[in-house]
């Protein structure tokens, strides 16, 4: 079964190296993006909620910059994929952030991209970054996800 909670300061450890991971096994990523990848450095002022289970502790996160309803990092544990932890951490957000959401997905990392359209979630541009070409996405206000058929996280 897995959990979903804000986060802690007992669980910067944890955090810090799923993020590690994701970044630096992530084959979509140019190799500067996987130097050196410090999750509190690039969350500053976001809010964090987790996914963990008993048997494996932390599996997964989500960082949002609430003020504008933007996802800025969605990440899954590679042995938690398709147990629902993504979309999970995603559902929750409809508790506390008003939508419509948004986020951007390189646009090399097609199976995140296949993950959030399964889930409803729609091209509104495209643009460029220093990790590559992205598409920003957005999630409809009152919309659920829930009309769609589980999908497999996209990992890291």
């Amino acid at each position: 079964m897995i959990a979903l909670r804000p986060t802690t300061p007992d669980d910067a450890a944890a955090l810090q190296a799923l993020y590690a991971h994701c970044m630096t096994e992530a084959t979509w990523l140019p190799e500067s993006a996987k130097r050196d990848p410090i999750l509190a450095e690039v969350t500053v002022g976001e809010v964090l909620h987790l996914a963990e289970t008993a048997a494996d502790g932390v599996v997964g996160f989500v960082s949002v910059q609430v003020a504008d309803a933007f996802i800025h990092h969605l990440y899954g544990a590679p042995a938690s994929r398709g147990r629902r932890v993504g979309r999970s951490l995603l559902d929750a957000l409809q508790a506390w952030l008003p939508s419509p959401w948004r986020l951007k997905c390189v646009s090399r990392n097609g199976e995140a991209l296949a993950f959030y359209r399964r889930l409803g979630w729609e091209a509104l541009e495209a643009g460029e970054s220093a990790h590559g070409p992205y598409l920003l996405l957005g999630f409809p206000a009152g919309a659920t996800g829930e009309q769609v058929p589980e999908a497999r996280r996209s990992g890291c």
